[in-house]
């Protein structure tokens, strides 16, 4: 009976310690919350987790293909679209209506003068742009042309030579379909022949001069003056 009573009377100390001592119940409640989460089922988050933390991440063009973009806008400005658009149908105006008074001259017939005229219109504008595009391409503007032999010549006069080789066999087939004679063909293109270089060249040379880059003239501000002038004294005579 003693020792029974003695054990019951140390248990209320014990226990009565344990409840004073403020680590020993931080101890306890930190256990009691390691259980509960325990008990607690988890979830995976790592996808969510994955979608909120990385910002999505934008795939870069490969290099190949801006090489071509690149390429493309070399060619294009190369070839100088614009400009060769713009010659054609100024050099246009200018040899359709030398054609016409020709091809009336020659002939002596309005129809023919202007089928000719017409059938001219429809295939020139083409042979000018794509010589003129072809000449942007392989030969930049104020560049001289070196010749076999060494000498050498301007781009000007090169793109006559060249232009004139080809519309001289152009005319003629031309004007045979139209006329279907072969002296009247022979003598419009004779005509073209020797009119054409210089209404070309003429026609080179009035775009390289109004296209031309003109030097800026520099004018110095001008300095106003701020001292007043004082007129000297009137003197009574």
């Amino acid at each position: 009976m003693s020792r029974s009573w003695a054990s019951t009377q140390r248990r209320p100390r014990t226990i009565y310690s344990e409840k004073c001592d403020p680590r020993s119940e931080r101890r306890h409640r930190a256990a009691d919350g390691r259980h509960l989460l325990a008990n607690i089922p988890r979830r995976r988050v790592e996808p969510i987790a994955d979608g909120v933390a990385r910002p999505p991440v934008e795939v870069a063009a490969p290099v190949p293909q801006r090489q071509k973009v690149q390429s493309r806008l070399s060619i294009a400005q190369r070839l100088a679209v614009g400009s060769a658009l713009a010659k054609t149908i100024t050099f246009r105006v200018v040899v359709t209506t030398i054609d016409f008074t020709s091809n009336y001259v020659v002939t002596g017939s309005l129809a023919t003068a202007v089928g000719l005229s017409t059938l001219a219109l429809a295939i020139g504008p083409t042979l000018y742009f794509a010589h003129e595009t072809a000449w942007n391409y392989f030969a930049t503007s104020g560049t001289d042309v070196a010749l076999p032999q060494g000498f050498v010549i301007s781009r000007r006069l090169a793109k006559t030579i060249t232009f004139r080789m080809i519309a001289t066999a152009v005319d003629f087939t031309t004007n045979y379909l139209g006329t279907g004679d072969l002296a009247t063909a022979a003598l419009l293109t004779a005509f073209g022949f020797v009119v054409g270089p210089f209404v070309y060249l003429g026609h080179e040379m009035a775009w390289d001069y109004f296209t031309a880059p003109r030097p800026r003239r520099f004018e110095p501000p001008r300095t106003a003056n701020l001292v007043p002038v004082i007129s000297p004294p009137l003197v009574a005579a």
